[in-house]
């Protein structure tokens, strides 16, 4: 049995102090890796405890955490109700009291759902302020059912760089912070490790680098950065991490993630690749190999960002 945390405890105490207050959607902000999965599955085992015929959806947009989520709730609640509606992971079982959905393949089912009593979005960062995205769409759609529909956002970042604060000015989805602990806390408690960072050797000059929608342009950062510069990077994290054992390195492109890990293994370490073009089933044996120890090193692009729980890892590049 999964045993909750005093912070875990509380943030699912504040949301039913606020909604005994207020009438809007509240945010829940907890570190990442803070044990936001678990928070929600004990909410949810409680919400049914309490109103057995409430029906939730839990909403997200990585297969990963669809999955994660599921998994955290059918451990801490092994009878529950609980259905994936996930066109990655192959399942849709839209009639279950709980249902865990990724937002591309739901979105345009609200009304197939029926009466939805709360949905809850994990990542709510992600949530844009528009109606007319995946979310808005979906959000609009089951509230054509249950006007009076609740949702719930859990994040570690309750702000988007584009619009700021999620709960506030225009079009805000969510109206306050119910529970919100800082990472600096939950560090200083043992629950999570402290970030020890080390000043490289190698020094990368982005100067007269361009930028398209914020990023630097891959094509320049590849001819700059690859070659001998990769190569003296990656020789670099060979050596700060001959006592660490399990490491991510987030790249440039596709084509850099894999000359890394080409040079990775000319040091002698095992390494994969794992980018939004690794097919399905490979990106799961690539995964499952890290996590067992067989694996030491993953590079990755645009992947591994959100959702990846690994609790091994120790060194990140």
């Amino acid at each position: 049995m999964l045993t909750l945390r005093p912070y875990q405890q509380a943030a699912i105490a504040s949301i039913y102090g606020y909604f005994e207050k207020e009438s809007g959607n509240p945010l829940v902000v907890i570190p990442t890796a803070g044990g936001k999965s678990l928070v929600m599955a004990a909410f949810i085992d409680g919400v049914l405890k309490a109103w057995p015929y409430q029906r939730v959806l839990v909403v997200t947009h990585v297969r990963e955490l669809i999955a994660q989520n599921h998994a955290e709730m059918l451990g801490l609640w092994p009878d529950a109700p609980a259905g994936i509606y996930s066109a990655g992971l192959g399942k849709r079982q839209l009639g279950r009291q709980v249902l865990v959905a990724g937002v591309q393949s739901i979105a345009r089912r609200a009304r197939d759902l029926g009466h939805v009593d709360l949905a809850i979005v994990d990542e709510a960062h992600l949530v844009p302020r528009s109606s007319d995205t995946q979310y808005g769409r979906l959000f609009d759609g089951l509230r054509v059912t249950n006007p009076n529909l609740k949702v719930i956002g859990l994040t570690a970042t309750p702000y988007r760089l584009d619009s700021g604060l999620l709960h506030g000015g225009e079009n805000a989805l969510f109206d306050g912070i119910a529970y919100d602990i800082p990472i600096g806390m939950l560090v200083e408690r043992g629950h999570l490790a402290p970030l020890i960072s080390k000043r490289p050797a190698a020094a990368f000059d982005t100067l007269g680098l361009h930028r398209r929608m914020g990023e630097f342009v891959e094509r320049e950062m590849m001819d700059r950065f690859g070659g001998d510069a990769t190569r003296a990077a990656v020789a670099e994290i060979v050596e700060l991490g001959r006592d660490r054992r399990s490491w991510i390195a987030f790249c440039i492109s596709v084509e850099h993630a894999r000359a890394v890990r080409d040079e990775l293994r000319t040091h002698g370490i095992t390494a994969e690749t794992v980018t939004g073009e690794t097919p399905g089933p490979e990106r799961d044996r690539f995964l499952r190999a890290y996590r067992a120890g067989q694996v030491r090193a993953l590079t990755s692009v645009g992947v591994l960002t959100t959702g990846f729980d690994a609790p091994a890892t120790d060194l990140i590049a």
